[in-house]
């Protein structure tokens, strides 16, 4: 019997590699052979599945998302570069430079630090670039990014704009030639699992911004300026894409600059030879921290649960918890953490919860090879 691991972080309290080496052990134990490939979505997690696929990572400073400098991790392969968003851009930045997520940090957040982060990689060499979407704290349209490629930007008065922060009510024009011309013969490949317009009532204000800080005038501002720099750019269709909405219109920013949208989960899964391991395969292991509505919206797990299927393979499902209104038909078994404890244990000490949901899994998993 060969198993293969490939489950998400259980955000908060384990690391996609801290799930895999408590189930592994136990698994083995029982007679099972284990493979295990890394699973992230573009997303947190994304520079530990490039580094496990081979690549090396490396870092730069660059622009935080309030300005100053952060410190930022990025992969290289070969040509082939990925960036996580978050590493420079992040919503967690937000703390270690001292702000807050409030109203003003949704307003000011900038992308710079991305966009300077894909010119280290394209002067690294890079000709591909993998640019993972999610985890931002800026609403700006990707104005940031751009600015960090060498976007000219002036405001109405004809005064050139080089704070990035809040920058995006401030411009009235955006000279991309620099980016584009730093960027001709890089294949930019955006990894985004959401399809948001940049602007509306599904667009990157209205959806993501309240996590952000933005209150409900910030959330009305930040539309209306993401609108007016779609039309300044004479883009609107593009703004209308799938997608454009994603890290606060960074989406949008990357479509500019040509970039390709493909599932953050999808790309992943094949940059870490994710079917060639499935060929092999008995049954498959995912899972995540919640496993809800939004898992199976084209969130990492999903995508393992997709392709399992259509190998026509068992697929077991480990979670922190489930929600009661999620359909678990197609799964040979679905174990949740808070079946072994309360919600708080889970939480503060998941490791020997889930070594005892790894008793029944390999129960499960060995019961099933009989039945079958």
């Amino acid at each position: 019997m060969r198993a293969l691991i490939a489950v998400d972080k259980f955000k908060g309290t384990l690391t996609a590699a801290e799930v895999t080496d408590h189930l592994r052990p136990v698994l083995e134990s029982a007679g099972v052979t284990v493979d295990a490939t890394p699973l992230a979505d573009g997303g947190d997690g994304t520079l530990e599945a490039a580094q496990a696929a081979g690549f090396s990572l490396r870092a730069a400073e660059v622009t935080g998302p309030l300005g100053g400098t952060v410190s930022a991790r990025w992969a290289l392969r070969g040509t082939r570069a990925i960036i996580e968003m978050a590493e420079a851009s992040g919503l967690a930045l937000l703390q270690c430079q001292g702000g807050s997520v409030e109203p003003a940090t949704a307003r000011n957040a900038t992308s710079m630090g991305t966009g300077e982060l894909i010119g280290h990689a394209v002067a690294a060499g890079a000709r591909s670039i993998v640019l993972g979407l999610g985890g931002s704290a800026n609403t700006d349209g990707g104005i940031g990014m751009l600015m960090g490629l060498g976007a000219v930007v002036h405001d109405a008065r004809g005064q050139r704009v080089h704070d990035p922060r809040g920058a995006l009510a401030h411009a009235a024009t955006v000279d991309l030639s620099t980016p584009l011309r730093l960027l001709d013969g890089v294949e930019l490949t955006v990894a985004c699992d959401v399809d948001n317009p940049l602007t509306g009532p599904r667009g990157a204000a209205a959806v993501f911004g309240p996590q952000k800080g933005a209150d409900a005038q910030a959330v009305e501002d930040l539309d209306s300026q993401l609108r007016e720099f779609a039309h300044k750019l004479g883009d609107a269709d593009t703004a209308a894409r799938a997608g454009a909405g994603a890290a606060g219109g960074t989406g949008f920013a990357a479509l500019l600059l040509g970039a390709r949208m493909e599932s953050g989960a999808d790309l992943i899964l094949d940059l870490t030879g994710f079917d060639a391991a499935l060929a092999q395969a008995d049954v498959v292991i995912t899972g995540e921290g919640r496993f809800d509505v939004q898992t199976l919206s084209g969130k990492g797990p999903a995508v393992v649960i997709e392709r399992a299927q259509r190998a026509d393979l068992p697929v077991f499902v480990v979670c922190g918890s489930a929600d009661s209104e999620v359909s678990h038909a197609g799964l040979a078994r679905l174990l949740q953490l808070t079946d072994k404890a309360p919600v708080e244990q889970a939480m503060s000490d998941p490791g020997p919860v889930l070594t005892a949901v790894a008793d029944d899994l390999a129960e499960a998993v060995l019961s099933f090879r009989y039945r079958r």
